[in-house]
């Protein structure tokens, strides 16, 4: 960057007068390429009045750059955690029907809970003072994910809403052949919400700022 306002010694010096002196004494003049002349002292200042922007500019790039690489060391390998949790534990307790194992991942901080953390905050890494549309698309994939938590927490309570007249007679019970339908549904939108927030993420990083293992498959 400072390579741009950098003026060499033969540029500022004058193959040949451009202006007469006058009874005083003019300041030094040089000419550009276009043929146009600018005064070597406003060259020379407006140079070093770009110098402070260009450091500043510059300073905060490298700084946006360690930022970016601190969150990704400290939030994607737990969004990886979560997913490859999704992808293979979670497959398995719908499977199984193993509701219990499943509504413990899902409570706080459970498997499943501690995954939401750190994927909020990966994508909030990539806004400063305004929230860019890549955390608000990583975001949006991220209620899809909650969304889809939601219906499996359903499936695994086995029970939903509440009966009788207005709401009264308690929570109306699932049957079970409908609770395996609900969670493999919900497990399976899991797994594109989790997808899409990691392309998303990835995409613009290079090699070394990406979430490196696959991503989860929907395949029963």
């Amino acid at each position: 960057m400072l390579a741009i306002v950098t003026v060499t010694s033969a540029f500022l010096e004058p193959t040949a007068p451009v202006v007469r002196r006058a009874a005083g004494r003019a300041p030094a003049v040089v000419a550009s390429a276009e043929g146009s002349t600018f005064s070597r002292r406003a060259l020379v200042t407006t140079a070093a009045a770009a110098l402070p922007a260009l450091i500043v500019q510059q300073a905060s790039a490298e700084q946006t750059l360690i930022t970016r690489q601190q969150a990704y060391t400290r939030y994607v390998p737990r969004v990886e955690r979560g997913r490859d949790y999704w992808s293979s534990a979670v497959k398995k307790q719908v499977q199984a029907q193993d509701w219990t194992t499943l509504s413990a991942a899902i409570e706080k901080k459970g498997s499943i809970d501690r995954m939401i953390g750190p994927m909020q905050l990966w994508a909030s890494s990539f806004s400063g003072k305004t929230i860019s549309e890549k955390t608000l698309a990583m975001n949006g994939a991220i209620d899809e994910l909650k969304s889809a938590v939601s219906t499996l927490e359903i499936a695994a309570r086995g029970t939903e809403g509440g009966g009788g007249f207005l709401g009264f007679g308690g929570p109306k019970k699932i049957e079970e052949s409908k609770r395996k339908e609900l969670a493999l549904k919900s497990y399976v939108k899991g797994v594109a919400a989790i997808n899409q927030y990691i392309e998303i993420g990835n995409d613009g990083l290079g090699l070394q700022a990406r979430a490196r293992t696959p991503t989860a498959t929907a395949h029963q």
